[in-house]
């Protein structure tokens, strides 16, 4: 904490007049492996706007960091993370002749680590009504929702990193389902969906739950992995009105056009016996923000 703590101070010194401007927090809330990265690099791309990568602005919070100092934060690895081409996990989250580069006063900013922030709030509940009622910008929370099957499943297969290193290994990817195959047969990699990952996505069902309950409606915004990448422009704007961000011209093609036109469907790279998929259909019926996913079905 120290050590960060120093970062900020000394990346925030220059910045404090823009930094103190900003308008809007927006956090990210939700489940590991859900499109936050895409998500995030998108507002980041807006030149008003800046989204920090991995940096759990919610834990920082609870250990007592002030705001001014996560806002520069933020800001710093923001930067940083573009500088080094927006690599992570083998894709490229750099939105073409986009800013994330600008010096255009900032209005938003936020954090990506969704299913962190939940998880400490909860840890602590009062952490929420704390950041809530704190004076300062406005607070607002962004619930990006995917499919639960291909949310557990991936979360299966990339429990303990050894997909992730086999997807940044494997160079040709037209070589990566027989690879991914052998590492399965070997038991590297989850063949099946993991009890543990779907006890892990129902606890974050709960404390998402509570916590849209907790919200006012104004604050926060429900937004579809799957109505994103089947048509962007139209969620992307729905995206910036929420964070009041003003239009720029040329800005959400040049987001729609990095957009993947089909999520992944990993569901299909595990095998679900109909135990866990009766599990997880009825989380679909118990929580409302789960209910679009009601009809779905693995083969």
């Amino acid at each position: 904490m120290w050590e960060l703590t120093g970062q900020a101070i000394r990346h925030g010194l220059p910045r404090q007049r823009n930094l103190r401007r900003i308008e809007t927090f927006v956090q990210f809330a939700g489940f590991p492996r859900s499109g936050h990265s895409l998500i995030g690099s998108i507002i980041d791309a807006h030149p008003q706007a800046r989204v920090s990568h991995e940096l759990d602005a919610m834990g920082l919070l609870a250990k007592g960091m002030p705001q001014l100092a996560i806002f520069a934060l933020i800001d710093r690895m923001a930067s940083e993370f573009t500088r080094h081409g927006r690599y992570w996990n083998g894709y490229c989250y750099l939105v073409p002749d986009a800013h994330h580069h600008t010096t255009a006063p900032l209005r938003v900013i936020g954090d990506k680590k969704g299913d962190a922030a939940v998880r400490w709030i909860a840890k602590n509940p009062g952490l929420l009504d704390r950041l809530q009622t704190a004076r300062g910008p406005a607070r607002k929370w962004i619930l990006v929702l995917r499919n639960p099957f291909d949310n557990i499943a991936t979360m299966s297969l990339r429990h303990g990193r050894a997909y992730d290193a086999l997807k940044t290994d494997t160079e040709n990817p037209a070589d990566f389902p027989q690879a991914l195959k052998d590492k399965q047969r070997e038991g590297v990699i989850a063949s099946e969906a993991l009890d543990s990952q779907i006890d892990e996505y129902i606890s974050l069902c709960r404390t998402v739950d509570e916590m849209r309950h907790k919200t006012a409606a104004d604050d926060w915004l429900d937004l579809s992995l799957e109505e994103l990448t089947a048509d962007p422009s139209p969620q992307i704007t729905r995206l910036i009105e929420f964070l009041d961000l003003p239009p720029v011209p040329g800005y959400v093609a040049q987001c729609a056009s990095m957009v993947n036109p089909r999520a992944n469907q990993t569901r299909d790279l595990i095998e679900w016996p109909q135990a866990k998929k009766d599990r997880v259909r009825a989380l679909c019926g118990e929580f409302s923000f789960l209910q679009r996913y009601g009809a779905d079905h693995v083969g």
